[in-house]
């Protein structure tokens, strides 16, 4: 099933923070992020070398430094942000339990379920980041 967790979450809120800024050029910190979308410093650090060792953001260190999309944000779609970090692992929603569906016949909702979780990546494969640019809340 498509799962959607606390790092995926904070990855596309990056991404989006960076997306605003796009394409002036302009890079933020890894504070500036955290304070522009109320998340941990430490977490949005942890996220952003992930993003960078996956080619979707790049760094620079020191003053005026900071971190910048990597790619025009049209050609980068959430769901590649979200599959980083949730990959294809399958995530258990049955509401049997683990263990029940793919063990011989499936629980009554097994298809409704799939079917969601479908739905829901193919969402997040039509949407890029290309959606958030210039479109901040305000100062970052």
């Amino acid at each position: 099933m498509f799962g959607y967790g606390k790092m995926s979450a904070c990855a596309v809120a990056s991404m989006s923070a960076l997306a605003e800024k796009h394409p002036g050029g302009e890079s933020l910190s890894s504070q500036q992020i955290a304070d522009s979308r109320n998340l941990t410093k430490p977490l949005v650090a942890k996220v952003l070398t992930v993003l960078s060792q996956a080619g979707f953001v790049t760094g620079t260190r020191g003053p005026g430094g900071g971190y910048r999309l990597a790619r025009d944000p049209a050609e980068i779609t959430v769901l590649e942000v979200v599959a980083l970090f949730e990959g294809h692992k399958e995530t258990s929603a049955c509401p049997f339990g683990p263990g029940w569906c793919g063990v011989g016949d499936p629980c009554p909702l097994h298809h409704i379920l799939a079917d969601i979780s479908e739905n829901a990546a193919a969402t997040l494969r039509g949407v890029s980041f290309a959606a958030f640019v210039g479109h901040g809340k305000g100062e970052l």
